[in-house]
This record gives structure tokens, C-alpha cells and sequence, in this order.
């Protein structure tokens, strides 16, 4: 590592998933040699073959992460494509956990584990996690167990194109490339330069507060002693049969979240299901009895301004001008939003960061752990930049 540390991304919205990966990877090495590839892809191009041919073009024995997405975007717009980012100069290890691994809290572990490898002044963990899991915080709540306090984890959980139907995570240790649903990933990234880390959502708390009286992971059975699903319909004024239609539910509910009280503020928890026999609603992160939660509402502004306000507070304390940036933004965010907005919030993170590089993709769950910030997010982007 020193002073020929670099990131380069690339993108191409070419039909063919391999000959997609091939020149979005082109772009993103620039005649380079690279330590490390981040691959993000649309789920139509998530395929063995646009992984082994983004490998190949590299050089046959990189290491590399990746995973789908519901769209990628870098400074050069967005799209249905594959964005591939690279890096060189950095300490790198990789982990890969497939599905088969039914403990989260053991994915953690496992993932994190590519620690060990990496012993530089600066550390950092990038987590790729499944974003079909009922309970993403186990993944982080074992990746710290790993890390502890002083290494950031940071990342997102793979998407589907808002489907439903399954993600998928690519990777090499630097031989063969495999092909994984739904599995965790996991990269430890090492610097002699910091990294910097930022977050924000743009939702601000409404209403009275609620205690959660009764609750099992991601699942909320009571709040305030009432049945929670009963609470919810009626503080969001809902109709009470929508309970009953699951894909009307989730099209109301993912732009209605609900705000978990921490120090510095609150992390959001999107609700996704409803359950008419038990009255209880779940989300895809643990939301723990006895603490204390809001609706939240969107500040039209602020939610706007998310992406380029995450970007900002990671490059802002990093001694001299960022290399690049990976971006994670929720993909309910631009549900939320609606076409226009995220458009205005796309061009506003472009204004931000130009001319700095950056690739991100639209996720289904992000993940910071630091002091500040207690692991999995919802509607929330989170940023990395590399010093």
C-alpha cells in the first residue's frame, strides 16, 4: 500500500449481461491492475456469465464482491445495467457465506472473518447481505462480535428489482467465480488514509410516541399493550381490510415507517407485512421490546437532499480529497420520492461529489456500524469514501 492507491468505476446499460460486464469493468480499471472488485447488478444482469466475464476482464485472478440490486447508479447516471467499481492499493480480503448458513449471527462471523487477513493502520468491513433474510441485524450483531467498536462495518443487503423473489451475490477469492442466492459477503479493506462514513434519511418523527411492549426480532406484536397491527391502521388512518391484502399492505406500509429512538436519532424501520390472526407487523430488522418508536414522515427537503448529505458528512473529515465513493440508498427511498425527486436527488449527489467517482446501488437494507450508528437502516443512505 501508498501512495498509488486508486478507485476507478465503470457502467454499462448494455443488454447482454457479459458483454456488460466486460466494458462497464473496462472503464472502471482504466489500463489499471486491481486489488478488488465491487460489482453491483441489475437483476436482469445478475448472471454467472456477467460475473465471469467482469473477472476475466480483470485479469482472471482478482478478488471480488458483488451482488443484484433494484438499479445501480454512478456519477454518469442510472439505470438497469452493471456498475462496477475497483479499487488498487488497498489491503484487501474477502469472505463469502452461502444461504445454507440459516444463522445470520454466524454469517456475521464468517463474513467478518476476512479481518484477519488485514492488518493496516485504517480498517474498515464493506458487508453485501441478503436482502431477503427476516432479521438482518443478526448478520451485523455477529460481523461487530468480529470487528468490536473501533472497525466500522458498512454496506447494504443485495436487491430484486423490488420483487420479492430472491437475490443473488457474486465472488472470487482470485481463482473460481461463483454464483450465490442469497448469501453474505463480506470484504475487509485496508489504508494507511482513513476511510469516512456517512448516513442520513431525511424522516422526521410525527405523532406521540409508542413503547414496543411485546416483540420477537423483526416482529412487533404490541405497542403500547394494544395489538400493534390495530395500532398501526388506525395512527396511519389505514383501511382496515388493506390487513388483509399482503401486496396492498406492503405498497402502503414501506412509505410509512417507523423511527426506533437512539442517541443521535432515530433508525428507520420499514414495515412490510402484516399478520391478521396474530394482529402483529414485521419489518426486516430487530425492533426490541421496551423501546421506544414513532411514525415517521418524510421532510421533502431533507429526504431530497439524503444522498448527497450522506456523501458530504463521509468525505468531510478525510484529510485531503476523496478517491471515490461506494453509495448505498434504499430502495423504498425512491418509491418515496416518486420519478422526478429521485431524479432531483441523483443530480444533487452528482453536485456534491463531482469530480469525485462514485458507484452505488439501490438496496434493501443498509448497513453502518460505529459508535453513532447501531448496524441495519431503512430508507436511509449510507456512504464510504476512500481516502
Amino acid at each position: 500500500m501508498g501512495a498509488d492507491r486508486w478507485f476507478g468505476v465503470g457502467r454499462s446499460l448494455a443488454a447482454d449481461p457479459a458483454t456488460a460486464g466486460a466494458e462497464a469493468c473496462r472503464e472502471a480499471l482504466g489500463g489499471r491492475r486491481a486489488g478488488l472488485l465491487i460489482v453491483f447488478a441489475s437483476l436482469t444482469h445478475a448472471t454467472i456469465e456477467m460475473a465471469r466475464a467482469v473477472h476475466a476482464e480483470a485479469g482472471g485472478d482478482v478478488l471480488m464482491i458483488g451482488c443484484s440490486t433494484s438499479g445501480e447508479f454512478t456519477a454518469d447516471g442510472r439505470g438497469a445495467g452493471v456498475v462496477v467499481n475497483a479499487l488498487g492499493g488497498y489491503q484487501a480480503s474477502v469472505r463469502a457465506v452461502p444461504r445454507d448458513v440459516d444463522d445470520l449471527y454466524e454469517a456475521g462471523i464468517r463474513a467478518a472473518s476476512c479481518l484477519d487477513d488485514v492488518d493496516a493502520e485504517n480498517r474498515v468491513v464493506l458487508l453485501l447481505g441478503d436482502g431477503r433474510s427476516s432479521d438482518q441485524q443478526e448478520m451485523v450483531r455477529g460481523a461487530y462480535s468480529v470487528a468490536g467498536a473501533l472497525i466500522p462495518l458498512v454496506g447494504g443487503c443485495a436487491g430484486d428489482n423490488v420483487t420479492q423473489t430472491g437475490t443473488f451475490h457474486f465472488f472470487s477469492d482470485g481463482t473460481d467465480v461463483q454464483l450465490l442466492p442469497n448469501a453474505v459477503l463480506g470484504a475487509a479493506l485496508g489504508s494507511p488514509a482513513p476511510f469516512g462514513i456517512g448516513i442520513a434519511h431525511g424522516w422526521r418523527k410525527t405523532g406521540d410516541p409508542m413503547v414496543v411492549s411485546r416483540s420477537e426480532s423483526g416482529t412487533i406484536f404490541e405497542l403500547d399493550g394494544e395489538p400493534a397491527l390495530d395500532v398501526y391502521l388506525r395512527r396511519t388512518g389505514a383501511d382496515p381490510a388493506l390487513a388483509d391484502d399482503p401486496a396492498a399492505f406492503l405498497n402502503f406500509a414501506t412509505i410509512r415507517p417507523l423511527g426506533l429512538a437512539r442517541r443521535t436519532g432515530e433508525d428507520i424501520r420499514v414495515i412490510f407485512a402484516a399478520d391478521p390472526a396474530t394482529r402483529s407487523i414485521s419489518g426486516l430488522a430487530d425492533t426490541p421490546e421496551g423501546a421506544m418508536v414513532w411514525f415517521m414522515e418524510a421532510d421533502p427537503d431533507r429526504i431530497v437532499d439524503a444522498a448527497s448529505a450522506a456523501a458530504v458528512e463521509a468525505t468531510t473529515d478525510l484529510p485531503s480529497e476523496a478517491l471515490g465513493l461506494l453509495v448505498f440508498d434504499c430502495c423504498v427511498r425512491s418509491i418515496a420520492l416518486g420519478p422526478d425527486a429521485t431524479d432531483l436527488a441523483a443530480s444533487r449527489l452528482h453536485d456534491a461529489l463531482k469530480p469525485i467517482p462514485y458507484g452505488g446501488f439501490y438496496s434493501n437494507g443498509e448497513i453502518v456500524r460505529k459508535p453513532q450508528a447501531k448496524g441495519m437502516h431503512h430508507l436511509t443512505v449510507v456512504a464510504l469514501a476512500f481516502g
